[in-house]
């Protein structure tokens, strides 16, 4: 190693490639702990140093630039909780090529609940409103309270909710007369 570059510049022979444009690099950091730099195939770069006592410092640097433009300081704990994030333990998201085949499928629509039509004084369960429709009653909009995922036995469609459905739009049509006052 050249006499002018110290141990915490030297590339460490941990570098590895995760996938095409981006290189993780782990660099030990003696008496402190160790540096993680993720070179981004946008050409920016994240750097995470991990301490012995648990603490992370993140860091951003974009493209082009020496100096990181953000940074931010996690304790132990939250830098967990930023892992189940990120691996997406709290939340996996479709693909987008599934997504866009959901969403031609799939509607949501916001229904008002008309003073006398069939829903009002009954549950979900009474109705059987699935069953009928094959739509889903997914949350009940009532003044400014959001019920979600109502309980189908116990929560009573009242005049003035608002359904929040989710279905096919034929599924939704079978619903709407539902909550129409019937001439």
């Amino acid at each position: 190693m050249p006499p002018h570059v110290s141990l915490m510049e030297r590339k460490s022979p941990c570098a590895f490639s995760i996938f095409v444009g981006m290189e993780l690099r782990e660099t030990p950091l003696p008496g402190f702990g160790k540096k993680y730099t993720l070179s981004l195939a946008s050409g920016e770069t994240i750097t995470i140093i991990i301490y012995q006592n648990g603490q992370r410092e993140l860091y951003l640097t974009e493209k082009g630039e020496e100096d990181p433009s953000y940074s931010v300081r996690l304790t132990d704990e939250e830098a967990r909780e930023l892992a189940f994030v990120l691996g997406g333990v709290r939340y996996q998201p479709l693909p987008s090529d599934k997504m866009s085949l959901i969403f031609r499928e799939l509607v949501v629509e916001w229904i008002p609940v008309e003073a006398g039509c069939p829903m009002t004084g009954k549950t979900l369960a009474d109705l059987a409103v699935r069953r009928v429709t094959g739509a889903s009653v997914i949350a009940i909009l009532r003044g400014e309270t959001i019920i979600p995922t109502p309980d189908p036995y116990h929560e009573i469609i009242q005049p003035g909710d608002t359904l929040v459905v989710i279905g096919t739009r034929p599924q939704i049509e079978k619903l709407m007369p539902l909550c129409r006052t019937q001439p």
